[in-house]
């Protein structure tokens, strides 16, 4: 028997990340033009990026904000466990503040003479579990997380909204039930990521919603899909994004070979509740 089934092993993967994981730079791209429509004026912002990864959606939504000059003011924090992670989270942050105001500069000018943001960033990294941040009671103006929250439970919802300040808000992105279909149809036996059902997090929400008398801002399923050649390079891309082998459930060494010899492509699909709410 061949154990197969995907855990994070983030740590290893950091720098690997990036380059593996298409779909969550699209997710973190939908998510962050959901976060700038709804932004609710406020200038000067305490932004936490809940199991931040190397960065993907803390800069999507801050280079929208500064393409904009719609903050003042911000003060960042990523929290992840993965330190790896976080020290590109830090880079990504350090970049932000050499970004031109334009959002797509113009060929004959020099990126170096095109005007910078004059807004102020400040930016920590906390190396910290999601289920337990060291951050103050309704301290954030906006609490945002993209592909995380599928590794924690539906409970994780209340410390996130613990730490959104009052008429702050909630943004989040979570990989539910219905992902990776494509691989369950032609894979039936390989052991994947048991995903849970949209409505365990909804019913977090909901719960969090009424304690804190908030409002729904927006509620949405949607697909997202990147085709590989085969289940082997799928899988291979799976490990590089941080999934690795793990002992949790099995499938038969011939299976497994057998499905490895399948040379077709292959879509690895992700099925994304998108929740926005305002408390």
């Amino acid at each position: 028997m061949m154990s197969c089934t995907v855990t994070p092993v983030f740590e290893q993967f950091a720098n690997s990340y990036d380059a593996a994981t298409p779909i969550q730079s699209q997710v973190a791209e939908h998510l962050a033009q959901l976060i700038v429509r709804y932004h609710t004026g406020v200038t000067d912002m305490c932004v936490v990026d809940v199991g931040c990864g190397t960065g993907k959606l803390t800069q999507a939504v801050m280079s929208k904000f500064l393409q904009n000059a719609a903050l003042a003011s911000a003060q960042l924090y990523g929290v992840d466990t993965a330190a790896s992670m976080l020290a590109i989270w830090q880079q990504r942050v350090a970049h932000l503040l050499s970004m031109p105001l334009l959002s797509m500069p113009l060929s004959s000018t020099p990126v170096s003479s095109l005007p910078k943001s004059p807004m102020m960033l400040h930016s920590q990294a906390l190396c910290a579990n999601m289920a337990d941040m060291a951050l103050a009671n309704q301290s954030a103006d906006l609490v945002m997380s993209s592909f995380a929250l599928h590794w924690a439970s539906p409970s994780v919802i209340a410390e996130l909204g613990r730490i959104v300040k009052t008429k702050g808000q909630l943004h989040l992105a979570i990989p539910v039930a219905g992902s990776f279909h494509q691989v369950r149809q032609r894979f039936p036996k390989l052991p994947i990521f048991d995903f849970l059902p949209s409505h365990a997090w909804l019913a977090a929400i909901e719960t969090l919603q009424q304690q804190r008398q908030g409002t729904l801002i927006y509620h949405t399923e949607q697909s997202f899909a990147f085709s590989y050649d085969n289940l082997k390079s799928l899988l291979k891309n799976l490990k590089q994004m941080g999934g690795a082998v793990s002992g949790k459930d099995s499938i038969d060494t011939a299976t497994f070979r057998r499905y490895l010899q399948d040379q077709s492509p292959i879509g690895l699909d992700y099925q994304l509740l998108m929740i926005g709410l305002q408390l």
